[in-house]
Order: structure tokens, then C-alpha cells, then sequence
């Protein structure tokens, strides 16, 4: 009498990332794997990726530290222009305000940092549609990823929060190649980078904006032990 072999237990499907230990290797599909330091010691900082180049409960949190060198030199403001040239088409000037705006994840260690914010980047020729429905706004992030944990933060990660009219915004890539601008890459752990990240507004959106980290939902495999998704905001403009 032959016996089959029992089938393979199926992997779990829950849309949580996973922490490992740096003792295991590889991935558990569909969950991202992830890495934890065991013993609790930090990992080696990576700074190489430094570049001259959001909802459940909410946190907020500010810094008064001065800008980062690595961000561009830019004049404070706080006007905004825009022209018309003769095709009808809106032709925006940017406005750069220099601010000091900071997000502290304390279960990952992530510490995220904007500096400037700048308002009516010019559209692209050729794109009068969305050049007349949306302004493009830009806000230079630098991210220092946390060690204890191999969560990255990925751009994609941000969005931009508007008073009014009422809006929370995705990050664009479409402008990554525009203006001579460095886009922000993502941050592996214990890795340094900044850059600028864009986002389209509505037109005539006011001034008060802020910005939003989305963190995702994580579960530490050795332990059980569950980071819940969170999304920590901070006052860009008022």
C-alpha cells in the first residue's frame, strides 16, 4: 500500500513584510523579507547614498536644525508667480522657502528631514492639459534608513498633504529628469540619501501643505511580534 507524501503547507498571503534575523537568507513569497540584527547590535552606516541629488494614527514633529549641506542653495519666500505666455498655456516660476521639518520612526529608527519646499515648478513644453489642472510642487527630503531592521524607505513611501482644497497626494516620477533635479532614491538600512520628491497639486491649492511618511505593516519572524502600518506627518507650510 503506497502513501502519499503530505502537500507543502502554502505560504501566508497577509500584505505584511516580514523581519528576519541576518542569519536567514532569502525571501518568503509574496512577503518582503526583511532582517533584524540579533543581539541588538547596529549594522555598519552606509553613506555612500548620499546624493547632492501618507493613513492610520498620526504622529507629528518638528526640527529647528539647519538645512543639510547637501541641499541646494536656495532664497526663502513665500510669493508665487505665474505668466501666460502667448499659446494660452500657464508658464510657472518657481518659489523656493527654505524650511526645517522632521519625521522620527522610533520602531525602525527611520529619520526623514525636508528642507525646502518649492512651489509652480515649470511644466514640461507640450503638456498644456495638465499644465492647466495641476501645479507642481517639490520638496528636498534626506532620509538616514534605520539599522536595527533591514526596512528600506522608498519614495514612493511620501505624500503631500493639502489643506485646501482637501488633498493627499502621490509622488510623481514622471519629473525625475527635469530641471537638472536629483530625485530621491530609496534608503536601504542604515544608508543616507536626499533628493528632491514632486508632486502635482491642484491649481490653486493654498499654502498650507505638509508632508506624510506612509509606513507599511511589518511582523519580526523570530518573535511574532507585529509593527503595525503607521502614517507620521509634519507641517511643511502654513
Amino acid at each position: 500500500m503506497k502513501t502519499s507524501a503530505p502537500a507543502p503547507a502554502r505560504p501566508s498571503t497577509a500584505p505584511r513584510a516580514q523581519l528576519r534575523r541576518l542569519a536567514v537568507v532569502g525571501l518568503v513569497a509574496p512577503v518582503v523579507a526583511l532582517a533584524a540584527c540579533s543581539g541588538g547590535s547596529g549594522a555598519t552606516a552606509d553613506a555612500t547614498a548620499q546624493a547632492a541629488t501618507a493613513p492610520a494614527s498620526t504622529s507629528t514633529s518638528r526640527t529647528t536644525a539647519a538645512p543639510s549641506t547637501a541641499t541646494p542653495s536656495t532664497t526663502s519666500t513665500t510669493r508665487t508667480t505665474s505668466t501666460t505666455p502667448a499659446d494660452g498655456s500657464i508658464g510657472d516660476r518657481p518659489v523656493a522657502k527654505k524650511i526645517a521639518a522632521s519625521i522620527a520612526d522610533p520602531d525602525l529608527g527611520h529619520t526623514i528631514k525636508a528642507a525646502i519646499v518649492v512651489r509652480h515648478f515649470p511644466w514640461p513644453a507640450g503638456q498644456p492639459v495638465g499644465a492647466k489642472q495641476f501645479e507642481i510642487v517639490g520638496v528636498w527630503v534626506s532620509v538616514a534608513a534605520g539599522s536595527r531592521y533591514s526596512a528600506s524607505v522608498e519614495p514612493s513611501m511620501f505624500s503631500l498633504v493639502a489643506a485646501s482644497p482637501a488633498q493627499t497626494v502621490r509622488p510623481t516620477a514622471e519629473f525625475a529628469k527635469q530641471w537638472g533635479a536629483t530625485p530621491l532614491k530609496a534608503a536601504a538600512r542604515s544608508q543616507k540619501t536626499a533628493g528632491w520628491v514632486f508632486f502635482k497639486v491642484n491649481r490653486g491649492t493654498t499654502s498650507a501643505l505638509s508632508l506624510a511618511f506612509n509606513r507599511p505593516p511589518y511582523k519580526v519572524s523570530t518573535t511574532g511580534k507585529t509593527i503595525p502600518q503607521k502614517t507620521f506627518s509634519v507641517v511643511l507650510t502654513k
